[in-house]
């Protein structure tokens, strides 16, 4: 299933915003919270238990949609609607894992 980000809102005077996307045909609302910790030049970007749990076998969509938070954070211009990638299964995700070739002296 594809997965889109439609809207990015921030919620005036905090450090939420509110990500709304469609999974296949589902809407879906989740949020965000950006925090910076006191005098450092990174920010730390968050989604809510709910965007976690949803995306846990799906990484690569969990990137996207922090990137496009992060942007908006900036005040950086995002288009929408955003493909952020193809929802997999965990029976898929698990089969596209990649090992790490097998180091000498390394046990499995």
């Amino acid at each position: 299933m594809n997965a889109s980000v439609f809207l990015i809102q921030q919620t005036a005077g905090t450090n939420e915003f509110s990500v709304f996307m469609s999974i296949g045909d589902s809407p879906k609302q989740f949020t965000f919270t950006v925090d910076r910790p006191q005098q450092e030049p990174f920010f730390v970007v968050s989604g809510d238990d709910q965007f976690c749990q949803f995306f846990r076998f799906n990484q690569q969509i969990s990137a996207k949609v922090g990137e496009l938070v992060g942007e908006i954070y900036l005040g950086k211009r995002v288009e929408f609607p955003a493909h952020v990638g193809t929802l997999l299964t965990a029976e898929e995700a698990i089969a596209m894992q990649k090992l790490f070739p097998k180091q000498p002296g390394l046990k499995r």
